[in-house]
């Protein structure tokens, strides 16, 4: 997390919401650990928010709710926060053709697939349009 905060891209960014499944349990710690390390730190300038995606906030106890859920976060907008669990769908009918696999041959068709739908998605960026 410190490394992608402090990377060349994100000069001038004053604020970054981290979105993570458990962040409720893994924030508690945070603090401490960039302050005991030597090796980690957060820009000073950038306020670091935390939320926790839609699909999981639903399963964690209600007082996290209005704590971490994306849609109470000043600036996060509309978005569910779970990257992963989309391309599920799409691996689920790769896995048809894994399943007579060797754990090695079952690797390269995942990486295959996934590889393709990243393709798939840096093509298509091009293709949106905002009008404001």
């Amino acid at each position: 997390m410190c490394k992608a905060l402090n990377a060349s891209n994100m000069k001038g960014i004053k604020r970054s919401i981290a979105v993570y499944d458990i962040v409720c349990k893994w924030i508690k710690n945070f603090s401490r650990r960039i302050e005991d390390s030597p090796y980690l730190h957060l820009p000073e300038d950038m306020e670091l928010m935390t939320g926790i995606g839609d699909l999981h906030i639903k399963g964690h106890v209600k007082e996290c709710f209005p704590r971490y859920a994306l849609m109470f976060i000043p600036g996060a907008g509309v978005i569910d926060g779970e990257i992963v669990e989309t391309l599920w769908s799409v691996l689920n009918q790769t896995s048809r053709s894994c399943r007579g696999a060797t754990l090695a041959h079952r690797q390269e068709l995942l990486d295959n697939q996934m590889n393709h739908s990243n393709w798939k998605k840096l093509i298509g960026m091009g293709r949106i349009s905002l009008s404001v």
